[in-house]
């Protein structure tokens, strides 16, 4: 079968290889692969700046696709059901964290796509209590989501105390801001979303997708504009989704004492913030870290319950063949969400 693959560390040495066909052992289930979304860290792995990929190996780890077979010990699937996967692949399961269900936190944990093989692939082979079945109403398109949406729902409604009628700050316009504007909205926020003049198109999307307002922020005051819309009082949380310097003191900024700071987006490196202020202001700084198996069943219901739109997330779907087309268009930031779909469409 054909897989898109790491065959070496730095840059590049990314391409379209022959494998062979994965089969199922005891409690695995085999998939053929639907969609398969491009994410940021598939371009890091690409351009050889993602330091845990395990080469060679299948990149990919946002999917969907439908039950071929099934391996030893598997019952409660069935060929011919429609899933998405969770990204995670491995964690230790002895550790205090997999004992309190944060597996997302495990030391050892791997996901899908740089530690095991991904699903830039025809197929994958992957345990069964990873899959989650997609409402009908949900399409396999948009079930590929289902990993950021997952992200998204962490950030939101596992780490921060976002409630009904509170105003947030998302920062950054990307595919997981979006994502996570819109899981605000759902929980009954009232979301301020920003960018650069850059983001132009992004920030249109984000105030059809629901945001309250949008914000170029090197053309418009974002303390002052805040303060208006908040009357004057600040954001009750700020998402700090770009992994952009000055976008954490823009958090800052604009979220009132009190407040809290959820960090979704990853920076690489040491940057200069103004930390006096979470003491003098009593700021709550947290982190939020892809996802558990919990958050998966969140995400789902928001899915099924039509909270949020994932169709206006797709920009393009282009076959694995094209795959450099559609890495280029995700790096550009032109659009927001692009799949590969492994298998020739019908």
């Amino acid at each position: 079968m054909k897989a898109l693959r790491k065959i070496g560390k730095g840059p590049g040495n990314v391409k379209v290889v022959e494998v062979p066909a994965p089969e199922p052992q005891a409690d695995q289930v085999r998939l053929n692969v639907a969609y398969a979304g491009i994410c940021g860290t598939d371009l890091h792995i690409y351009h050889g700046k993602f330091d845990k990929v395990r080469p060679p190996v299948t990149l990919g780890h946002e999917l969907s696709g439908i039950v071929e077979s099934v391996g030893p010990g598997v019952t409660n699937w069935q060929p011919g059901e429609r899933v998405t996967v969770e990204s995670e692949a491995h964690v230790c399961g002895r550790c205090a964290h997999c004992r309190n269900g944060q597996t997302n936190l495990c030391n050892e944990r791997l996901a899908l796509g740089y530690g095991v093989d991904g699903g830039f692939a025809e197929a994958i082979v992957v345990r069964q209590s990873a899959l989650h079945r997609l409402p009908e109403e949900v399409s396999l398109e948009e079930g590929a989501l289902c990993e950021p949406l997952s992200v998204a729902v962490h950030a939101v409604n596992e780490r921060s105390r976002l409630q009904d009628g509170d105003w947030a700050l998302v920062t950054g316009p990307g595919p997981i801001g979006l994502l996570v504007m819109q899981v605000a909205r759902a929980a009954g926020g009232h979301v301020i979303v920003t960018g650069t003049s850059h983001d132009a198109d992004r920030l249109q999307r984000a105030e059809k997708l629901g945001a309250s307002a949008a914000v170029q922020v090197d053309k418009e005051n974002l303390r002052e504009r805040v303060a208006h819309l908040t009357g004057g009082k600040g954001v009750v949380a700020a998402f700090e989704c770009s992994g952009v310097t000055a976008a954490m003191n823009d958090c800052l900024d604009c979220v009132q004492s009190g407040g809290e700071i959820i960090q979704v987006g990853l920076y690489g490196s040491r940057v200069p913030v103004s930390v006096d202020q979470f003491a003098m202001r009593e700021i709550t700084l947290k982190g939020a870290f892809v996802h558990t198996h919990e958050t998966w069943k969140k995400a789902i219901t928001l899915m099924a319950g039509n909270a949020v739109n994932l169709k206006e997330m797709i920009s393009g779907r282009y076959s694995m063949a094209h795959w450099k087309e559609a890495f280029r268009l995700s790096e550009s930031a032109q659009g927001i969400k692009y799949l590969l779909y492994p298998r020739e469409l019908e």
